[in-house]
């Protein structure tokens, strides 16, 4: 499975059938069992462009945390992590996403935020020696 295949905007889910890479490498392609092809670009750094995992921006009129409408003055912001839309307040914390192979501080949700700092403290806890 993709990881837009519990996608709140994936009103139709499918099983991937087939995968594949683009000449030069730039783009991942994926089948379904729908017979959609998906198309993803790969980017030369890490955690700097949209991810597959993002709500998009039209898919969304309010803050996923505090349901805050979105407005000239009220923007939406994507965690980086779970990719959906918060408002400034609700997106105001920073980690870095190990899974994402993104280790520079970059914007997340609360949410986010305390599992990744659960995870990480996790992996720098206490050793045996």
């Amino acid at each position: 499975m993709h990881t837009a295949f519990d996608r709140k905007d994936n009103a139709h889910p499918a099983e991937v059938t087939a995968l594949g890479v683009s000449k030069d490498h730039s783009r991942i392609l994926v089948g379904d069992s729908r017979g959609r092809v998906f198309s993803w670009s790969v980017s030369d750094q890490p955690g700097r462009s949209a991810a597959d995992h993002w709500v998009k921006d039209e898919g969304g009129d309010s803050c996923s945390g505090c349901s805050v409408r979105f407005s000239l003055t009220e923007r939406r912001h994507h965690c980086r992590n779970c990719g959906q839309l918060f408002c400034q307040k609700c997106s105001r914390f920073q980690s870095e996403i190990k899974r994402l192979k993104i280790s520079s501080p970059v914007r997340v949700c609360q949410n986010c935020y305390y599992n990744l700092q659960h995870e990480k403290g996790s992996e720098d806890g206490p050793r045996n020696c």
